[in-house]
């Protein structure tokens, strides 16, 4: 039933509860019509609980241009950005679905707030709802001088029914750049908890999706530690160059399936966490990092007999490594 079932239950017993208890002063206090009260109060609540149910109805309709159908084509993603101010607002229907007309680039800039889009979405073509697939409502960070900030909704439709992350992030960008010029204005307040960008010495952005670095993040030079852990890296970030600072690293659970020789480059490098990933062998590039002395390398598909000599090997220049 799941919780919003077991919320619907206890909402709709608690409504009855105050109809019988309503009922019961009535009769008690000998009120005058109390029959015409009482019937007039149940035909209220049943209104009430019926134009609600028609409005939870309503959903959304996603029309590219020259489409007469609802978001039918192929392997087509639109990305809508809430907040923006001076940009027309979304269709809000009671009762009759709200169509959304995506412009030719596939960006929607709308200065309604997030919580009036209907994320129910509505596929008149039988079989197209099983290949469609949407984010909820989730913030973008630009990062850089001033981290301006974004709400949007990603969608994508393809024969693998999965959200197209590169899309997301390529646009991000180009948002969010457009946000550094004033080109666009929101009513997100921008900066960070801790700082200016130049006090920003730790950055954690897990389970993002992220398929590369924001654009916004390199501007951060003097950032420390770095953990985009559970993202969806298919290789390192070569940007990750860009951080001259960098101690610790922790970039698990990704798609990564080989450590690029270009790491040797990072020198200040104390500590690096690439667990959860496709790895088959750790290079003796790392070996050459004056200052590592920590490496996390569980859950991987290494040869056992090998990677044990790698470890060995590492162990014996005073690298602590974790395997098991």
């Amino acid at each position: 039933m799941g919780f919003w079932g077991i919320g619907a239950i206890l909402w709709l017993f608690g409504i009855y509860s105050i109809l019988v208890f309503t009922s019961f002063l009535l009769k008690k206090f000998k009120v005058k019509y109390r029959q015409i009260i009482e019937w007039t109060l149940i035909f209220v609540y049943v209104l009430s609980h019926t134009l609600y149910h028609l409005n939870w109805d309503v959903g959304s309709e996603i029309y590219f241009t020259n489409e007469n159908e609802p978001f039918v084509g192929k392997n087509q993603s639109f990305i809508i950005v809430f907040g923006i101010e001076n940009q027309p607002k979304l269709e809000s229907n009671y009762f009759t679905n709200n169509k959304i007309f995506i412009p030719e680039n596939g960006i929607l800039l709308t200065s309604s707030k997030k919580e009036t889009f209907k994320h129910r979405y509505k596929f008149p073509v039988i079989g197209s709802g099983e290949k469609f697939s949407a984010t909820y409502f989730e913030q973008y960070n630009c990062y850089g001088e001033k981290n301006h900030k974004f709400n949007y909704v990603v969608g994508t439709i393809s024969d693998l029914g999965e959200v197209d992350y590169k899309y997301r992030d390529s646009i991000g960008d180009l948002i969010c750049e457009k946000l550094k010029n004033k080109d666009l204005k929101n009513n997100l307040k921008v900066g960070y908890e801790n700082g200016n960008y130049l006090d920003q010495k730790e950055v954690l952005i897990n389970y993002q999706n992220l398929t590369k670095l924001p654009n916004g993040l390199l501007e951060l030079k003097n950032l420390e530690y770095l953990n985009i852990h559970s993202n969806k890296l298919k290789e390192f970030p070569k940007s990750i160059l860009d951080f001259p600072k960098l101690k610790r690293l922790t970039i698990g659970y990704n798609e990564i399936k080989t450590i690029p020789e270009w790491i040797g480059g990072i020198k200040s490098l104390e500590s690096l966490a690439i667990n959860g990933n496709e790895l088959t062998s750790i290079p003796d590039t790392l070996l050459t990092l004056p200052k590592l002395n920590y490496l996390l390398i569980r859950e991987n598909n290494f040869n056992e007999s090998r990677i044990k000599e790698t470890i060995e090997k590492f162990e014996q220049k005073g690298v602590t490594v974790q395997y098991e």
